[in-house]
């Protein structure tokens, strides 16, 4: 499938990430597809990742050196991970400019390792693929050695992708275990194999959970994903 993600800044399309893996036997066609026209500005796209530990202003110090840079923020993400803070940008920047802000950025954080990846360059035409389906996913219960691969595994087998996830760990009500929850969002883009069915997916996830002692949910939510 391939699985790309963007947001629009403007008349501009930004392309954060793409990957292509189609079922065997099935043949590609435009009506899968939507079209994304935008026009070249001079400018460049860049993914910055700020991990370290957790302090007051991490995300004011990063912006603060990207607005001097001229720069402009589109998409990002942010989240604790044990004790250390992670950042995740996409920024717009003039091409003359990059360089400088990625110097600035690997060496001004304090405290903080970032580092600068180049996104996709834009075309005069990029093709967004439509949703051809999307499921949720929650597993709870007991953590388990490879817990995270096992179920991911079985997504992947079967062509979904990943859209979100998040994971954490909990102490258990009466103490001496720790629970384990997993949940997120997984698609599949159009066109779908033949013998694509969600419901043997759901089947296969509760098997793998009842053999790890794990609640294992999955549901069709394929009409909310795409107005989302």
């Amino acid at each position: 499938m391939l699985s790309l993600t963007a947001k629009s800044i403007g008349r501009r399309a930004v392309v954060s990430s793409a990957r292509l893996v189609l079922p065997v036997g099935i043949k590609v066609s435009d009506q899968y597809f939507t079209t994304i026209r935008h026009h070249s500005t001079g400018k460049q796209y860049v993914v910055l990742n700020t991990v370290g530990t957790d302090r007051p202003g991490i995300v004011a110090d990063v912006t603060r050196i990207v607005t001097q840079n001229g720069g402009n923020v589109g998409e990002s993400r942010a989240q604790m991970l044990g004790g250390h803070f992670s950042l995740m940008m996409l920024v717009e920047i003039a091409s003359t400019d990059m360089e400088t802000l990625r110097r600035q950025l690997e060496s001004d954080v304090v405290g903080m390792n970032t580092t600068c990846f180049d996104a996709v360059d834009l075309k005069s035409t990029e093709m967004k693929p439509h949703i051809g389906f999307a499921g949720h996913f929650k597993l709870s219960g007991a953590d388990n050695p490879g817990i995270v691969h096992k179920l991911t595994s079985v997504l992947a087998r079967n062509s979904l992708s990943i859209a979100h996830m998040k994971t954490r760990q909990d102490e258990a009500p009466f103490g001496g275990t720790e629970l384990f929850t997993m949940e997120g969002r997984a698609v599949a883009y159009q066109p779908l194999a033949s013998n694509f069915d969600w419901t043997k997916i759901r089947e296969e996830l509760q098997e793998l959970g009842e053999s790890m002692n794990c609640d294992v949910e999955f549901s069709d939510i394929t009409g909310s994903s795409i107005r989302n």
